[in-house]
């Protein structure tokens, strides 16, 4: 993940356009689906949660890490039931998180599909870590 951030900030001006790079505190949102429906990102340190909220009330949460991928149901283009789901990420450590405007990250992996083959395998191992819990 870090060959692929470096790969979206290479040029100084686009970077300043298109990413940003914003440290968190414990505690506090860095990111919610209903707000920030523009971007992907990842976390490029520390640790959050996922807390899913439910019409009814429940809570449902899952644990995040380094490099783990937040944002990634805006790359999605028609209405799917993925994208009704409504979280936010809460930092339990203090947190490192890189975005990227999803129009300039999918020219990116368009780009280059080697990080378009990143993305998915980070995807696909927290996948299959999930369905094995």
């Amino acid at each position: 993940m870090e060959k692929l951030v470096q790969f979206l900030t290479e040029d100084h001006y686009l970077k300043s356009m298109y990413t940003k790079m914003e440290h968190w505190k414990q505690g506090e949102v860095v990111y919610c689906n209903a707000k920030d429906k523009e971007v992907i990102g990842c976390i490029m340190k520390g640790q959050a949660i996922m807390r899913f909220c439910h019409e009814n009330g429940d809570h449902r949460l899952a644990f995040l890490d380094q490099y783990d991928l937040v944002g990634v149901e805006n790359l999605i283009e028609w209405p799917d039931p993925i994208k009704a789901n409504v979280y936010e990420i809460i930092a339990l450590t203090d947190i490192m998180l890189f975005t990227a405007r999803k129009d300039y990250y999918l020219d990116h992996m368009y780009a280059n599909p080697k990080y378009f083959h990143c993305v998915l395998s980070q995807l696909a191992r927290k996948s299959i870590v999930v369905q094995s819990e």
